[in-house]
């Protein structure tokens, strides 16, 4: 299996967005390499920071309940993982797409620790 992203993932209320980009920017003395802005409910930013991705965002509810930690994988090709993780009773919410193309499901480690898997769909050039 071929992984090509890791990604820590901070979700906050949305009306603790800003105060908290705020924060990580002023603390870490860093900015945002991407973004997005879907309105309150689905808006986020990634920085880079100590080898990996830091992302900050608000989104729907992802998760049932919340655990510790949430990350994200980003794969090649959902077929190879998501049957393990089916196999495992391990998925959260069935492959669905975002807005802006990524083809994704969610799971949970035994622990609650909840785990996006996804792919960015390629651009024809």
């Amino acid at each position: 299996m071929s992984y090509l992203d890791f990604q820590l993932l901070l979700y906050v209320p949305s009306e603790q967005y800003e105060p908290c980009r705020t924060f990580y920017e002023q603390v870490f003395a860093t900015q945002p390499f991407y973004g997005w802005d879907e309105g309150p409910e689905d808006r986020g930013v990634k920085y880079n920071l100590a080898g990996t991705k830091l992302v900050l965002l608000t989104q729907e509810n992802p998760f049932p309940t919340s655990g510790a930690v949430h990350f994200q994988l980003q794969v090649p090709t959902l077929e190879d993982i998501y049957p393990r993780a089916q196999a495992a009773g391990a998925v959260t919410q069935e492959p669905f797409f975002r807005p802006y193309g990524w083809h994704m499901f969610r799971m949970a480690d035994p622990a609650g620790n909840h785990i996006n898997i996804y792919t960015v769909p390629t651009t024809a050039e």
